[in-house]
């Protein structure tokens, strides 16, 4: 397989000039940067007869402007030899509408078909889930015409398969197309996969209806939450085969931005607000983030920007929704009342509150630019019938008119204001929504739609939360940075995606829903985890017993003491580099795939370290030792007990307490010499044959992962 090359053609001329303009020089290139190494990869991916499949994994940041790098892909595809693009532009028609206008936009594509141009052609599923009219003979004369056709659909199986039976039905000798799905975690996946005896679920079975079609063409997936994806099982037909992850443009904060520094975004509230306002109070602290909201609005005024949003998303039923905005409603219509009558004692009492916010929450380099009188007639001039509140639910259609004129907009709702939900110049957010359970790691990253915005308005910027919601985000944020760390390393072919682990070690929260994808917990405790099944077949153990010795003759090994409470030789150790102890872990046959070790957390494990204390064990003159084995080849007892029931009269402490460094992981290594009974003597036959080296590994602290896949017996 020779090196893809890439024509930048007209297409793709295109397209970047209208990037330089909507994003400016800088931003532009960051999206070339991302888009150019991406689209060759996978060109790479299509033509490597070895992969299983032609999925690739696009992951950018919540709000990172994904679409953007989509266009640019776009265009590079049509410029090397795609004509035909499928794209799975949302869950409902106001998603779908988004991604139809913006490509649109992106490639000048005109409402009528043109046959005396090579400009692109646009179909897409209207409000009724019906593909707009296109018969076979139209697909077949605009590729002869040399048009590219995007076809965009609601994901939806009706919509969906309408498309897939135009596909069936049309000639693709010419046909050359790849699919995008936009939010590939959302609703693609097959829920069905804990039920055996049930069909796959109807949306993935469109899906794979559709690659068929296209001949397992190239297929986009792309999310900023993809736990779910990263973890699918091999049968899976939209299991990733290659990541690549889109970079943020410059000024981009994201989950990193908010929750890992301490930049006073977070205002902890108490945790009762949330059932004091589920029974309907109007709780202080929600005043108060109105307050901080118009505050905040007056300072972006002075700063030339000219409209701001407030979401507030603190409950899922929409009859609580319907409760909080009346409370909203009425608060802001009772200001703009005073206002208009010129009420001076409450306006005088109003303007006392705004000023105890703007001095508790604002920082002090803030407080210095702006005299809060200056920023009260700003504050005064907003409120004055600019204010909208908005509620965005199945219900508040009267009053999402104001969307598209309103300048401040104070947004409540619940699922509608979660995944591909945009706003210009958020500040202020009031989240109180969260799992008992914890939730999952993905649904509760797409909720949080504060992030992805410029840090232009980041010093005025406010999350009010609660501390077990804001410490959640933390975790959150933390696992995303794990996550994106391993997936350079597998860009960079440093590691696969089935060795990729989701640690949660102090997180309430699960990666991603159970019945779309396979994965249990590794859980390693800071404690001794011991080898449990010995190897026995001959030649697993000479090849392992080589791996162990080539790499132990590298080393010089002192005597030492520890255990004991005289100066008797418990063992000898070295500190040897986690790079050749990694290789071992990867290269030894059967031992760390079986129970209790797993490889890849204990290949984590000491990547945390440079050096690791390894031990070699006493034994007889020959180092070895002598262990009971069960007829499952499962050992009795790997390490050696005190030699003495009571703790005060033993002297040596047993196995246990052989630690070189207990803030580090510690390996021993034992030298074994199987037995097991002999019926025929009723006493035990050393099997000399199976001579092994045997491990136990000190766990410095808790550790738990996410590992993909099916527990099988796995007990940690």
């Amino acid at each position: 397989m020779g090196e893809y090359k890439i024509e930048r053609g007209d297409y793709f001329k295109k397209v970047c000039l209208k990037h330089d303009k909507d994003y400016g020089k800088s931003g532009a290139e960051n999206i070339r940067d991302n888009v150019l190494p991406t689209f060759k990869k996978a060109m790479e991916l299509c033509e490597d007869e070895t992969k299983k499949n032609n999925n690739m994994l696009l992951v950018g940041k919540v709000q990172s402007g994904k679409t953007s790098n989509l266009e640019l892909f776009t265009a590079l595809a049509l410029d090397n030899g795609y004509n035909m693009v499928v794209i799975y532009g949302g869950y409902d028609n106001t998603l779908l509408a988004q991604t139809k206008g913006r490509f649109k936009k992106a490639f000048d594509i005109p409402d009528n078909i043109d046959y005396s141009n090579k400009s692109p052609v646009i179909f897409s599923s209207d409000e009724k889930e019906r593909l707009l009219a296109v018969d076979t003979v139209t697909i077949e004369d605009l590729l002869a015409a040399e048009k590219p056709i995007f076809i965009i659909s609601m994901k939806r199986p009706v919509a969906m398969d309408k498309v897939n039976d135009l596909l069936d039905r049309v000639d693709k000798t010419e046909l050359k197309a790849f699919i995008i799905d936009d939010e590939g975690d959302q609703a693609s996946l097959n829920t069905n996969i804990n039920n055996e005896d049930e069909d796959p679920s109807a949306t993935y079975q469109s899906i794979c209806n559709m690659k068929d079609h296209l001949g397992d063409p190239l297929y986009l997936s792309v999310t900023a939450t993809p736990h779910a994806l990263v973890l699918l099982d091999d049968y899976n037909r939209l299991k990733p085969d290659s990541i690549r992850v889109i970079n943020p443009g410059k000024g981009y904060c994201g989950a990193d931005t908010y929750h890992l520094y301490d930049n006073d975004v977070i205002e902890i509230i108490d945790e009762k607000d949330y059932d004091d306002l589920t029974n309907g109070d109007f709780v202080e602290s929600f005043k108060d983030a109105i307050r901080h909201y118009i505050i905040s609005s007056a300072i972006m005024y002075t700063r030339g920007c000219i409209e701001s949003q407030m979401l507030v998303h603190s409950h899922r039923y929409v009859s609580q929704h319907d409760d909080i905005y009346k409370k909203v409603y009425h608060y802001i219509e009772m200001l703009q009342d005073s206002i208009e009558i010129n009420d001076l004692e409450f306006l005088d009492l109003a303007k006392k509150r705004f000023k105890e916010v703007y001095l508790k929450m604002f920082k002090d380099e803030v407080i210095s630019q702006y005299e809060f009188d200056n920023l009260w007639d700003i504050i005064i001039n907003i409120i004055i019938k600019r204010v909208h509140v908005i509620l965005k639910n199945s219900r508040g259609q009267a009053t999402q008119g104001h969307e598209d004129t309103g300048r401040y907009l104070i947004y409540i709702g619940g699922d509608l204001l979660q995944r591909g939900v945009t706003f210009s110049n958020l500040v202020t957010t009031y989240f109180l929504r969260w799992a008992k359970s914890g939730g999952n790691m993905d649904t509760n990253l797409q909720r949080a739609r504060w992030l992805g915005y410029s840090e232009e308005f980041i010093d005025i910027s406010k999350i009010f939360t609660t501390s077990v919601i804001a410490r959640e985000f933390t975790n959150l944020s933390e696992i995303e940075t794990d996550l994106w760390e391993q997936f350079r390393a597998i860009e960079e072919g440093e590691m696969n995606i089935e060795d990729i682990l989701i640690k949660v070690e102090d997180s309430e929260q699960n990666p991603t829903r159970p019945n779309v994808a396979t994965y249990y917990k590794v859980s390693l405790k800071k404690s001794w985890i011991t080898q449990k099944v010995g190897i026995f077949d001959a030649n697993q153990v000479k090849n392992n017993n080589q791996l162990i010795e080539e790499l132990l003759e590298n080393f010089s090994f002192n005597d030492i003491s520890v255990g004991s409470k005289d100066d008797r030789k418990t063992a000898e150790y070295a500190c040897i580099e986690k790079e050749k102890l990694g290789d071992l872990i990867d290269y030894i046959q059967a031992v760390y795939d079986m129970e209790p070790f797993e490889k890849e957390p204990f290949r984590d494990l000491i990547e945390s370290y440079e050096e690791i204390p390894v031990i070699l064990m006493k034994g007889d003159e020959k180092g070895i030792r002598k262990r009971s084995f069960d007829p499952d080849n499962k050992i009795r007892v790997l390490q050696q007990g005190a030699d003495n029931v009571d703790p005060e009269k033993a002297i040596y402490q047993g196995d246990r307490e052989v630690i070189i460094d207990k803030n580090k992981v510690n390996i021993q290594i034992h030298k074994i010499l199987p037995m097991r009974k002999d019926n025929d003597t009723k006493g035990k036959k050393e099997l000399k044959e199976y001579v092994q080296y045997m491990f136990a590994i000190y766990v410095p602290q808790n550790k738990t992962y996410i590992k993909r896949g099916r527990k099988g017996g796995l007990k940690l």
